[in-house]
């Protein structure tokens, strides 16, 4: 019988998940607090406080505080999308699943209709300071050439060169996290992913999307999945999954809640480590019956291949540790290395634990505790007291590798990376925190991994897949496209692509999908005077919030335009279609007005105004909202508040407005949250009067909405787009190819009714939308049409959502791949052939009706 070992439940302090470091003070302010409000507002009193009592010249102490109230600025961006009505924060996974259900249904009797083509991703596929977050690293057991990464956003990818160019092989799956990768032995077309992020969490249980929905297997090297059998019933992260190499039915998964074992290949798990969260597991090499898993102050081992585990005597070793990664190695297979955070200051760190006796009890000691690790010393005096803040983020960054052929050469990942070749006594770091320094890499490791068939070490980072050769850091994520933008422009003073990004800054096309990184920090909105979108626009000038700056580049030269003495972060940007001149800054603080291109500012209300901006071509009229709903301004009058009408409240966010050109009384705001029935709303008079047009959306945040040429309106959501076109009663999916990821910006090309009433110049030849992703980058396809083809020939590869319509008959040789996720449907009028070539491999949902362009399917 299985005996099961009950570890003591460990009471992680909850600021120290993810990037934002302990702060018992804050903690204590924040006991019993449960709205987003109160818990928002307390922080950044908390963060102010502190520094007003800072002098002007101590930048040091200032950047230590305003680095954490980045990282809970993203935070509040994304969890404010998730309160309900009461304004408490929910989970995501469990409202986008919803969601999804809902979208289902709704298919099966709106269908998506007139989408002319599928969705087409623009990168970024490549830029020179990183593409996207990637977190784990899995290898092909006999092709050095083949590997694979998983990002926490943008789902699993693969490459067939060694990394010089990828794909995504698992862009439908409900969960687009992957925090673990297994690959069979024996038959690598069989790959195990465990779902969910690994290294983010923070105060409102997930930053960005994080818990797991289990694992999902492929049989077919990733051209289809299904989800295995269920780990657990409530929230969790997955951390690490591992597959035994003698009988790969046997995988074992670290979450956190606990170790979880299957031994009939994922049909049903059983729970081996209870009451704490599990870091990381490893089987030892060579003998896959000793198994060893660490909780973030506990060393447990197996003798039976994880049957049942014991806790071993470490002494004090690790009583002050908050996570722990495992490293082992085949040129010995008796060492254990355990790598502790956190970072105690800029010389030490908790420490580097070894055994050589196999991890037995009495048998740990203390390796190295120097230099800090988890710290980077390659910058000057300034970037570094700007970048060690707190423990060097060990409990977000913490990962160790180790030569297969030589015990004595190990690396660390933490901020950077670093290498010893003497076992662990002495080190050198390997990779620089700050461009200037070299060899630069991006910073934020989340795991190294050294591949056995040629010992070539891979990381994986915030930036993206990087290789390590000649002393060197070189660049591999061809490819790997999991930008999270924030938001987007389609095109700048130069006619390029470009946006904010969370950790990779302002992003800029350099030529078909590849990027360059134009501001590092948090990239965040962006605005250009074209000439169509303002009377006397030039297209010269572009303005750009990054962090708590706003920046002007004219003529290409870069200047900072930021309002004096702000702590707030993220503005949302604006220009009057009258005056490029004019231009707008939307800040927790309220709404800030500049008539010189941001020379001089003003403030025009002190209402926050941080989540929207809009600005009409007539009067001089602004709506904004933040958190006290939408408003309108007048230039020489006070604010008036215009918000809709419940079941909207002050705790929904409004995330977007927008406002009909040729007339400033019609806008439309979109709205998030977790209420039914208050996603969309629009008025014909300014705001006084409101119509709901929620209609059959599902139940999931709205992040942005835009009015088309024809009175149609589109919708980005957490799941994918939707449309509605004028005069009809309902909501379409409008997601043909497009991964169930957050949409956060809409534009449509060419630009509906042009303020300077000519079209631009060199249109498409059919009306084109862009949108921007949160994990997936940037996608184009064409505008909502109200045609079909009479006759309709469907050839090549379809996975995803798909729904495909002509009027008369479709002939298809199409395969369709994906399984879990892939549902596509044909509707025409007389007959459907399904010729030589066409396949629907299993777990995909294929339908076909007879029932004619724009009939009704059920």
């Amino acid at each position: 019988m299985r005996s099961l070992i009950f570890s003591a439940l460990f009471l992680l302090p909850i600021l120290l998940i993810g990037q934002i470091q302990p702060d018992s003070e804050l903690n204590l302010k924040l006991e019993g607090k449960q709205k987003f409000s109160e818990i928002k507002q307390t922080v950044l009193d908390h963060y102010n406080a502190k520094l007003s009592l800072l002098s002007a010249s101590d930048t040091l102490a200032r950047k230590k505080y305003m680095r954490q109230l980045k990282m809970w600025n993203r935070q509040f961006w994304i969890s404010e999308c998730y309160t309900n009505a009461e304004g408490i924060v929910q989970n995501p996974n469990e409202i986008n699943e919803k969601g999804l259900e809902e979208m289902g249904r709704m298919k099966s009797k709106v269908t998506i209709r007139h989408q002319p083509s599928n969705w087409n991703l623009q990168g970024p596929y490549w830029s020179d300071k990183g593409v996207g977050r990637f977190d784990k690293i899995a290898f092909h057991p006999t092709d050095p050439n083949i590997i694979f990464a998983g990002s926490p956003h943008g789902g699993l990818f693969k490459t067939l060169d060694g990394g010089n160019n990828w794909f995504s092989i698992s862009a439908f799956l409900p969960s687009l996290g992957i925090s673990g990768i297994a690959i069979h032995p024996t038959n690598p077309n069989i790959i195990y992913v465990l779902t969910g992020e690994a290294n983010t969490g923070g105060y409102f249980g997930n930053s960005y999307i994080s818990f797991s929905e289990g694992v999902f297997k492929s049989t077919d090297g990733g051209n289809s999945w299904q989800k295995t059998g269920q780990i657990d019933t409530g929230n969790y992260q997955g951390y690490d999954l591992i597959i035994n190499p003698s009988n790969p039915e046997i995988l074992i998964a670290a979450t956190s809640n606990g170790l979880f074992r299957t031994d009939n290949g994922g049909v049903s798990w059983e729970q081996e480590i209870f009451g704490a969260t599990c870091w990381d597991v490893e089987f030892k090499p060579g003998d896959p019956n000793m198994v060893y898993a660490v909780t973030s102050t506990q060393f447990f081992r197996s003798n039976n291949g994880g049957n049942n585990f014991t806790i071993i005597n470490t002494g004090t070793l690790l009583n002050a540790a908050d996570r722990i990664s495992i490293g082992v190695t085949a040129a010995n297979s008796s060492k254990v290395l355990l790598f502790c955070g956190p970072g105690i200051n800029n010389s030490s760190f908790h420490g580097l634990i070894q055994s050589t006796d196999s991890g037995s009890n009495n048998s740990f000691s203390l390796l190295a505790n120097t230099p800090n690790l988890f710290y980077d010393f390659t910058g000057t005096p300034s970037q570094q007291a700007a970048t060690n803040t707190g423990s060097g983020q060990s409990g977000y960054n913490n990962c160790i590798a180790i030569s297969p052929t030589n015990e004595n050469e190990i690396y660390t990942g933490g901020l950077c990376v670093w290498k010893s070749t003497d076992g662990g006594i002495n080190w050198t770091q390997i990779s620089a925190y700050w461009p200037s320094g070299s060899p630069y890499m991006h910073p934020d490791t989340h795991w190294l991994a050294i591949n056995p068939l040629n010992s070539k070490l891979f990381c994986a980072n915030d930036g993206g897949i990087y290789l390590f050769e000649s002393s060197a850091w070189s660049t591999k994520y061809n490819g790997l496209s999991t930008s999270q933008f924030y938001h987007f422009e389609r095109e700048n003073d130069e006619g390029d692509i470009w946006g904010g990004c969370q950790d990779n800054g302002m992003q800029e096309q350099n030529g078909g999908g590849s990027y360059f990184n134009y501001n590092f920090g948090d990239g965040y909105d962006e605005m250009t005077d074209h000439d169509y979108l303002v009377e006397d626009g030039d297209d010269d000038d572009v303005y750009f919030s990054v962090n708590n700056s706003i920046y002007k580049d004219f003529a290409g030269t870069k200047t900072e335009i930021s309002i004096p003495n702000n702590n707030s972060f993220f503005a949302n940007l604006a220009m009057s279609p009258e005056e490029e001149d004019k231009i707008y800054a939307g800040y927790n603080t309220g709404l800030w007005r500049s008539l010189d291109a941001g020379d001089n500012w003003a403030t025009v209300s002190n209402q926050p105004a941080n989540w929207c901006v809009s600005t009409t071509k007539h009067n001089d009229v602004v709506y904004f909202a933040g958190d006290n709903g939408l408003f309108r301004w007048v230039t020489g009058n006070a604010a008036v508040n215009r918000n809709p009408p419940a079941p909207y409240n002050t705790n929904l966010k409004i995330t977007d407005i927008d406002v009909d050109r040729l007339n400033e009384n019609n806008l439309y705001v979109s709205v998030a949250g977790n209420e039914e029935n208050a996603k969309v709303f629009c008025s014909t008079n300014g705001g006084i009067s409101w119509t709901n047009l929620t209609l059959n959306l599902p139940d999931v945040p709205i992040f942005c909405i835009k009015l088309d040429a024809n009175n149609g309106l589109y919708v980005g959501t957490s799941i994918g787009m939707f449309y509605k076109p004028a005069g009809l009663g309902h909501w379409q999916p409008f997601s043909n190819g497009l991964p169930p990821t957050p949409v956060t910006e809409i534009e449509l090309w060419p630009e509906p009714h042009p303020t300077n009433g000519n079209p631009p110049a060199n249109p498409p030849a059919t009306p084109e939308i862009w949108i921007s992703t949160f994990g997936r980058g940037i996608w184009l396809t064409q505008q909502y049409t109200s045609n079909c083809e009479n006759n309709l020939p469907l050839a090549g590869v379809l996975r995803g959502l798909n729904y495909k319509e002509s009027i008369s008959t479709i002939t298809s040789t199409q395969e369709l791949l994906g399984g879990e996720g892939t549902i596509v449907k044909y509707n025409t009028g007389n007959k459907i052939t399904l010729t030589d070539g066409f396949r629907a491999w299993y777990g995909s949902n294929f339908k076909t009706y007879l029932t004619g362009c724009g009939g009704v399917v059920d």
